[in-house]
């Protein structure tokens, strides 16, 4: 945890990530397990910008195994996020939430950028780029009327 207490400077792309277990053994059948999944999916993607989807155990009844991410630029940011997630998932009791865990991935910042623009390169001329690309593709759309007409 001294990672969170002194983040090292220059952190600029943090991943938090959380698996958490469900015992879903209520369940009868798979669709009732898949409509359980799909309603905690729902209301947590309306709630909070992250990534959430079932990650183990799909054609197991008893146990629903959801994986949850999310990016930020802070790791305390993300730990926070990912805590009031778990907190609004154990509040909805849709399944009893039996494990859980999380863990924060610093990727710090871009070394080099994606790309370079050499003195020697030509810029792209993008209004060219559209031009001839709108024109091919109206090119296209007329061979297109055209050839239907001919049936």
């Amino acid at each position: 945890m001294a990672l969170l207490n002194n983040p090292p400077r220059g952190i600029m792309f943090v991943v938090a990530v959380a698996r958490l277990g469900f015992d879903t053994s209520f369940a009868t059948s798979l669709k009732e397990k898949r409509s359980v999944k799909q309603s905690l999916i729902k209301k947590v993607t309306n709630r909070f910008q992250v990534s959430i989807a079932e990650i183990e155990q799909n054609d197991n009844l008893s146990i629903m195994v959801l994986g949850i991410s999310l990016v930020s630029n802070d790791a305390r940011h993300a730990l926070s996020m990912i805590d009031k997630i778990i907190s609004f998932i154990e509040k909805l009791y849709l399944a009893p939430l039996e494990y859980w865990e999380r863990e924060i991935i610093n990727l710090g910042q871009l070394e080099d950028p994606f790309w370079t623009i050499e003195k020697d390169e030509q810029m792209i001329d993008w209004e060219k780029v559209k031009n001839s690309t709108s024109k091919t593709s109206n090119q296209l759309i007329s061979q297109l009327n055209k050839e239907g007409n001919r049936d």
